[in-house]
């Protein structure tokens, strides 16, 4: 009986800072995990980023090639016309 008025008694005396305390270390506990949780969503995103970043980044080069090649092409075309507009100029003049 002595040792639950002794508990009481201390209780009593430190309840508020003993309440504190807890209240504190749930609180750090809690906001641990929540920073926990957060890094690893953060670490997520920047991967998925990266990702695609590296899409996008493959995407500008296959464009720059078709650009590329479709110069190429026009260049070949224009060329094609020129021959063809000397080759008809040809036939006007001899008839």
């Amino acid at each position: 009986m002595e040792q639950i008025s002794e508990i009481a008694q201390l209780i009593g005396s430190y309840g508020v800072s003993i309440i504190i305390v807890v209240i504190f270390l749930w609180d750090y506990i809690a906001n641990k995990k929540k920073n926990l949780e957060n890094q690893e969503l953060i670490k997520n995103t920047l991967i998925t980023v990266d990702k695609t970043s590296m899409t996008i980044s493959n995407c500008l080069k296959e464009m720059q090639q078709q650009n590329l090649n479709t110069a190429k092409s026009l260049e070949l075309l224009q060329n094609q016309m020129e021959n063809t507009d000397k080759k008809i100029d040809i036939l006007i003049e001899k008839r």
